[in-house]
């Protein structure tokens, strides 16, 4: 990739950034049905042509946050020393949502737009689609790492398993932020597989 390229990335990203916060404002203040892709655009200051050229939808555009954690928790989990149990990196992986959650601006966001994901039918099925895509994502990343005696099947299983334990952790520690890291780690801690080297 040339600097070049990668400097377009970044811009574009930037504008795709803007548009994301500005559209989850407005889904949270008027309703994500109620907000057309017109009034989107308008308040980020460009032409709905625009606005496509970032987003193919505003279902797209509430799914970005997830695109983006996404990347975090891949970019985290290919930092991992390359002998490390892949447990542990999944564990280390999930730093992203550990900060997120610590963080109460983050945290107050996210809570707004899984409001407004699982107020819809059809921006529940996108995202749970793309949750088992990052979790492939993620299967792939410690099959490369671990090699060819690596069984796909029990890797897999342990990146669902993995993110079984994020999710039940998430929800019994909503009021108090400072117990998600610590529950996350108890119920990664006893779920342990004994596979994992």
């Amino acid at each position: 990739m040339t600097a070049g390229t990668s400097l377009r990335e970044v811009s574009r990203r930037a504008v795709q950034s803007r548009i994301a916060r500005t559209a989850e404002s407005l889904f949270v203040a008027k309703g994500f049905e109620e907000t057309t892709v017109d009034e989107i655009a308008a308040a980020v200051g460009m032409s709905q042509r625009s606005f496509f050229r970032y987003f193919a939808s505003k279902d797209e555009v509430v799914l970005d946050s997830l695109e983006r954690l996404g990347e975090d928790l891949a970019e985290r989990l290919a930092s991992r020393p390359p002998g490390e149990p892949e447990w542990d990196s999944l564990r280390r992986a999930f730093d992203p949502v550990v900060e997120r959650f610590g963080d109460p601006v983050s945290r107050e966001h996210d809570a707004a737009i899984q409001r407004i994901i699982d107020g819809s039918p059809r921006l529940l099925a996108s995202y749970l689609c793309r949750l088992e895509l990052l979790q492939r994502m993620l299967t792939e990343a410690l099959l490369e790492r671990a090699g060819e005696d690596a069984d796909p099947v029990v890797l897999r299983a342990m990146v669902g398993g993995a993110f079984a334990c994020l999710h039940a952790s998430a929800f019994p520690t909503l009021g108090d932020p400072e117990a998600f890291e610590p529950c996350l780690d108890r119920t990664m801690a006893a779920l342990r597989p004994g596979a994992a080297r």
